[in-house]
């Protein structure tokens, strides 16, 4: 509680005489208080020295009084004698192991081979088969939409058709009749423009 009112303190919030008489007496909060004062001002770049004089000494003294750590060796490398006394298939299992991964891959590309091979076997090439290869018409003999979601019911039955034709007859006749009436005042206008 007392960090968070040293922190405001230094903002300039909270300055209260009693506090600062508490900061004065603290020996932990007047190293809070530096310790802040050097990140503000590290933050703000307003400081270069960030370490401090003794921070090597410290460094130092936290290098030597480290405990390290011994991991014991579960397997080492063999040495000349030991490798040439390993059996044959531990010695060369690094050379094996992609060997067997393209032995792999390539029964598989051979059973493929053979698979298409033997299925092309079967339509022998003297009979010629029923069907031709390239089907143009459906089996049923009907033609049929493109798209499975082609909507049939908006298909224009041959009423409609006609009925749409006179509407658009009907309204090119309106608009011919319209630009003959109106062609003789176009006429005027342009030639009084002039």
């Amino acid at each position: 509680m007392q960090k968070e009112l040293l922190s405001a303190y230094m903002d300039g919030e909270q300055v209260d005489a009693a506090f600062t008489k508490v900061l004065c007496n603290d020996e932990s909060l007047r190293q809070s208080w530096a310790t802040y004062h050097v990140a503000r001002a590290v933050i703000r770049k307003e400081s270069e020295v960030i370490l401090g004089a003794d921070f090597t000494t410290r460094m130092e003294a936290l290098i030597e009084n480290e405990e390290i750590e011994k991991v014991a060796l579960t397997e080492s490398q063999p040495t000349v004698k030991e490798a040439q006394r390993l059996p044959f298939m531990r010695k060369f299992k690094s050379f094996f192991a992609p060997v067997a991964q393209i032995a792999v891959a390539a029964s598989v590309c051979l059973a493929a081979v053979l698979g298409v091979q033997s299925f092309n076997a079967k339509t022998d090439v003297s009979n010629p088969p029923e069907t031709p290869v390239l089907q143009t018409l459906p089996f049923n003999s009907a033609v049929q939409e493109v798209s499975y979601n082609a909507p049939t019911k908006d298909v224009a039955t041959s009423d409609q058709l006609e009925q749409k034709s006179r509407r658009i007859g009907a309204m090119l006749q309106n608009y011919e009749l319209q630009r003959r009436i109106h062609a003789d005042t176009l006429n005027v206008d342009a030639n009084q423009a002039k």
